[in-house]
């Protein structure tokens, strides 16, 4: 239940990361305020650092155990 938890959490992270990029992409070019672009990019940066985590398909120490 914990690991279901905690993967929702992520997901969810993820997606407001996502989310909180587009909206800085989107203001920024609206307004030409380049603090905002640099934001956006580095909110997409993290989206994809910690995304790749997720998305990785090596299994963990818990997760050996588990099925050993």
């Amino acid at each position: 239940m914990q690991q279901l938890t905690a993967k929702m959490i992520k997901w969810v992270v993820l997606f407001i990361l996502l989310a909180l990029a587009l909206l800085c992409y989107s203001m920024g070019t609206m307004s030409g305020f380049i603090v905002l672009i640099v934001l956006g990019l580095l909110l997409e940066a993290a989206f994809w650092l910690f995304g790749a985590r997720l998305f990785s398909r090596k299994k963990t120490r818990e997760q050996a155990r588990q099925t050993s």
